[in-house]
């Protein structure tokens, strides 16, 4: 597949976001062991970095988008009070064209990878509300 690149982002670990993600994701922060929550890299999606790009894609198709899925892999733990580089890139889903794939490949200070997280997206065109206007 063709990956389009969208942003390359700093992905600060600093106690006080990693433990506010935790406190809504109902999880208790690096329980003591400087850990953070696996699925925190995510957050990366809501930057106005790649929100812009998806959110352009979508206002070109007339839609909306909506979340559909998401996989992680992980090779290290992320650490809190440390950075990190998320490489955020996106392709066509081969199978349906209202869908995208959006990846972020997160890697630490030294430029190993750490983990990968794929999100599937759908371009929701509501066809309903546009033949009700018409």
């Amino acid at each position: 597949p063709v990956w389009t690149a969208v942003a390359d982002l700093e992905l600060s670990t600093g106690r006080a976001p990693v433990d506010a993600f935790a406190a809504a994701v109902g999880g208790t922060g690096g329980d003591g062991r400087d850990r953070v929550p696996a699925t925190y890299a995510f957050t990366a999606l809501s930057r106005p970095e790649v929100l812009g790009v998806l959110e352009r894609m979508a206002a070109d198709r007339k839609a909306v988008l909506v979340h559909q899925a998401q996989q992680f892999s992980y090779e290290r733990d992320l650490e809190v009070d440390h950075s990190y580089q998320v490489a955020v890139d996106w392709r066509c889903n081969p199978d349906r064209d209202d869908r995208i794939v959006v990846r972020g490949r997160v890697r630490d200070e030294a430029g190993r990878h750490c983990q990968e997280f794929l999100a599937d997206i759908v371009l929701f065109e509501n066809r309903r509300a546009d033949e009700a206007g018409s």
